[in-house]
């Protein structure tokens, strides 16, 4: 393995986020705004279509961006995996505990159904962040199990560098 090997953390866990209504919503949207536009350009006012043609575009853009595709369990962190580059990682050192729950008033929301009983990240400082993986239950186990055992390792390099 190579240098850039060594820094990589390892993939423990992956799934996908559930639900379809909001991929549909999000397809519904500008696929609205583009008839709005096909509609404006052939009565004759080729300025407003094209406004909003832009605007479908923007729309689909944002909505391509933010819509989170996986959610990751690595060794030291948890990874949000959006639309093209971006993602969002949560490191282990941030995180209280991972659970499923009915209380999100307070939270930082990329959940992709409707649902009564999402996963949300406790964080130690600031909102916590829901979310909602196909496989819930399965979802939270793999993550406090990689977090459990990141506290373990912590503590026995911690008990090593202090002999």
């Amino acid at each position: 393995m190579g240098y850039f090997g060594n820094l990589r953390s390892q993939l423990l866990y992956e799934d996908e986020s559930a639900g379809w209504i909001l991929k549909l919503i999000f397809v519904i949207i500008p696929a609205t705004l583009m008839v709005g536009s096909i509609y404006l350009r052939s009565s004759g006012d080729s300025s407003a279509s094209l406004a909003i043609l832009l605007e479908a575009f923007i729309i689909a853009l944002i909505f391509w961006l933010i819509y989170p595709r996986k959610y990751q369990v690595y060794k030291d962190y948890l990874c949000i995996v959006l639309g093209g580059p971006l993602a969002i990682k949560i490191g282990f050192d941030k995180i209280k505990m991972i659970e499923i729950t009915k209380r999100t008033s307070a939270t930082a929301n990329f959940v992709t159904t409707i649902t009564k009983t999402p996963v949300v990240i406790v964080k130690k400082r600031g909102l916590g962040i829901t979310i909602t993986p196909k496989s819930k239950e399965l979802f939270v186990n793999k993550a406090n199990s990689a977090l459990s055992q990141w506290e373990k390792d912590r503590k026995e390099n911690y008990l090593l560098r202090k002999k």
